[in-house]
């Protein structure tokens, strides 16, 4: 696949990244569109719409209700609160070490709250900016059309965070034991005629992880892998049953499957090079 793209698109959304001083006014103007209404203001202070909400929740949370009489008084209530806040920084109050630690606990909260909110909307950014043509997707097709053809037959031995019994589990493949007698050790109650767990049957390409593509690749029919370490401590041992041509499988098929896969892997790609880029053009300091 034609990389150049990918690092063309890159180049221009840093670009519009690098504009993001220029928008900070229309930004504010943004903010200004959604306000909530000003109920009161109290010194200046705005008591908003936002406020009254944040009340009414914490009193239904606290299983009060929301009744006629609670929704009056909360205005009151939060021109009362303001004013008591306002005085408290006149006195000094701010300046409590409990206090002022309860505050940062609660700034460190927003700040985690506004990056996790962000995350998916810039995942979504990046995704609709990996734009797959017709010509890459058929070029991908016609470069791996024999893997995407074939219907592969397939067991599994998988552990999760427990190393040591696959290497076990290897070790007594290696000595001769069937693939099916080790991998049966971790159902002996299998109920009479109930399918193999362990038999996955015929698998599609769209449907085998990509880290046990290139052990599969190598097997022949009746071999098994090597162990294969996936993420979050996973790990696999795969015994090739069978393999099979479809005759049914064409580009026309699977071309949704595969603008879904070359999409992601321009999005990745993207995603990490504006990262790169990102993290090439900020100053970044951590402290001794």
């Amino acid at each position: 696949m034609k990389k150049p793209s990918v690092l063309l698109i890159a180049v221009l959304l840093m670009a519009s990244l690098n504009s993001c001083g220029e928008r900070q006014e229309a930004n504010r103007k943004t903010d200004a569109d959604i306000q909530d209404k000003v109920l009161a203001t109290v010194n200046g202070v705005p008591i908003t719409e936002a406020d009254r909400r944040q009340i009414l929740k914490r009193a239904a949370g606290h299983g009060q209700g929301v009744n006629p009489e609670v929704d009056k008084n909360v205005l009151e209530t939060l021109v009362r609160n303001e004013l008591i806040y306002q005085q408290s920084l006149e006195l000094g109050l701010d300046n409590n070490q409990e206090y002022r630690r309860k505050l940062s606990d609660a700034d460190a909260q927003l700040r985690d709250y506004k990056r996790k909110e962000i995350s998916p909307l810039y995942r979504e950014y990046i995704k609709n900016k990996a734009v797959v043509t017709d010509s890459e997707a058929k070029e991908y097709f016609e470069r791996n059309s024999k893997r995407i053809q074939e219907k592969i037959h397939l067991g599994q031995i998988y552990y999760r965070g427990e190393e040591a019994r696959i290497a076990e589990d290897y070790k007594e493949l290696k000595s001769g034991k069937s693939f099916e007698k080790v991998a049966s050790k971790r159902f002996p109650n299998l109920p009479k005629g109930m399918n193999a767990p362990w038999d996955l049957g015929y698998l599609y390409w769209s449907q085998i992880p990509p880290y046990w593509q290139d052990s599969i690749d190598r097997l022949k029919p009746g071999q098994v892998s090597d162990i294969i370490k996936g993420p979050n401590k996973r790990f696999w041992l795969i015994k090739l049953v069978d393999r099979t041509v479809d005759p049914n499988i064409t580009f026309a098929t699977e071309k949704e499957k595969i603008v879904e896969v070359l999409r992601k892997q321009k999005a990745d790609e993207l995603s990490e090079t504006m990262l790169s880029r990102m993290r090439a053009k900020s100053k970044i300091i951590y402290p001794k």
